[in-house]
């Protein structure tokens, strides 16, 4: 079993293989949408969030993450997935092959993108699919399924999909208790893990390309504070 309370440079399925059966109390995780994601707003087309984001266009990647999510997860526990509206059915008849989808959440943003100005409506929102295996209470307030909550930006944002702090507590505080194991095996900027943190979890981290190691350590080395 993997150390608890680190985060781990590598492809998820192979460091996810040494993650005991039935020994994570609740996943939060944002892996690639399938969508190709880039910021074509930027100045400076250079910036690294003007790169394709690994893995984007990898369904089969998606695929085996979800089946094994389900092998690590304690029975009678929960998973919170984000996805985009683009790719929701793909992700929902996987997640649908192991899990019983409980919600399909909405977070309403307060921006919206720039897409095809003339074409379509801006996009204000992604999805969270809420799922369960087997049956996992709620604790605490019952809230609704549109959350408001404020996208991270400007020089607050380290990753070009960062999501922020009080969304991922909310996930958290929903579906765990205090000292439970907290999994994302799509770590990024290491937000599930400040998270974690914030509300006195442990967690297991999984984080692909090297140059987010650091921001993650140096993010969980700082001083937290408990914000709901």
């Amino acid at each position: 079993m993997l150390e608890i309370n680190k985060v781990y440079q590598g492809d998820c399925l192979e460091v996810m293989k040494d993650i005991d059966d039935n020994s994570i109390d609740l996943i939060v995780t944002d892996p690639p949408y399938l969508i190709n994601y880039k910021t074509n707003h930027r100045k400076n087309k250079e910036h690294e969030f003007c790169s394709v984001i690994q893995n984007d266009n990898n369904p089969l990647l998606i695929s085996e993450y979800i089946k094994q999510c389900n092998r690590i997860m304690k029975d009678n526990s929960a998973m919170y997935m984000f996805c985009s509206c683009d790719k929701v059915d793909f992700f929902k008849q996987e997640l649908e092959k192991y899990f019983k989808i409980k919600n399909i959440i909405i977070w309403v943003k307060n921006n919206w993108t720039a897409g095809d100005l003339k074409g379509q409506f801006g996009k204000q929102y992604e999805m969270i699919l809420l799922v369960n295996k087997g049956r996992k209470e709620i604790n605490g307030k019952r809230y609704s399924d549109v959350w408001n909550f404020k996208r991270v930006a400007g020089n607050k944002q380290t990753h070009q999909n960062e999501k922020p702090v009080n969304l991922i507590e909310q996930c958290i505080s929903s579906h765990s208790t205090k000292n439970d194991l907290v999994f994302d095996g799509f770590a990024g900027s290491g937000t599930t893990g400040v998270a974690c943190k914030n509300l006195n979890r442990n967690y297991i981290l999984i984080e692909k390309e090297p140059k987010y190691i650091d921001i993650i350590n140096k993010r969980l080395s700082e001083q937290v504070q408990i914000t709901i």
